[in-house]
């Protein structure tokens, strides 16, 4: 037989479109390409739904990132030197040059005629804030009940330093009496000794850092975990 005899006596056993499909070999048959019914008649992804769960939790570690970054200053102040900078006395305080967020100690004699009382947002601490003789530039906030020991006249003060404008709006009542109704000659760049606040007492800081971050982990990992781009 001819060579070409053989081919087209193999042309003729060959299938046909649609007549049949090929099988490999020992008789097991090829890919079914038809399309499956039971995929088909499944709903399609929810784009609406994941773009509104998308949204809220990138909200969430905006916010999460924002807490964390307002926090960059009591975090820096809890790892700071747990023995205080010596400024001096009161009435030879020179302010120019001096850092805030600084573990200091000052020595003088409180004015506790001009004492403000006032309450903290949060927890509701009550605090005063008075000036010391012989100097403008620097305020001290204690404890309100550091105060109530009987007999005990404190003159030196040891805690952290800041700046009034540092605080924000957190202390614009605060500050807004002692100008106003104490006449002192507040400004943002008075200095407040918060009295009482060694480094130590900051652990919450790092404790609220680690929590903001451990958040911002877990929802990066579960974006994208759960939305990984759909394929059609």
């Amino acid at each position: 037989m001819t060579r070409v005899e053989q081919a087209a006596e193999l042309d003729e056993t060959l299938p046909g479109p649609g007549e049949g499909r090929l099988e490999g070999p020992a008789g097991v048959a090829g890919p079914n390409l038809d399309p499956d019914e039971e995929l088909l008649a499944l709903p399609a992804p929810p784009r609406r739904e994941r773009l509104l769960a998308m949204t809220m939790m990138a909200a969430v570690v905006g916010l999460a990132l924002g807490l964390a970054a307002s926090l960059r200053a009591d975090v820096g102040y809890f790892l700071s030197s747990g023995v205080p900078v010596d400024l001096g006395k009161a009435p030879a305080l020179d302010p120019s040059g001096w850092q805030t967020d600084l573990h200091a100690r000052v020595q003088g004699t409180p004015m506790l005629s001009q004492m403000v009382r006032y309450h903290g947002a949060l927890g509701g601490n009550g605090y005063v804030v008075f000036p010391l003789a012989g100097q403008r530039n620097l305020l001290v906030q204690l404890p309100a009940e550091a105060l109530n020991e009987p007999g005990v006249v404190r003159t030196e003060f040891a805690g952290r330093l800041l700046r009034v404008g540092d605080l924000g709006g957190r202390y614009a009542s605060v500050a807004s009496f002692l100008r106003e109704r104490m006449e002192l000659p507040l400004t943002a760049d008075t200095y407040l000794l918060m009295a009482d606040e060694p480094p130590g007492s900051y652990l919450w800081a790092c404790l609220l850092l680690g929590l903001c971050l451990s958040i911002v982990a877990l929802n990066v990992w579960l974006m994208l975990r759960w939305f990984r781009p759909l394929r059609w």
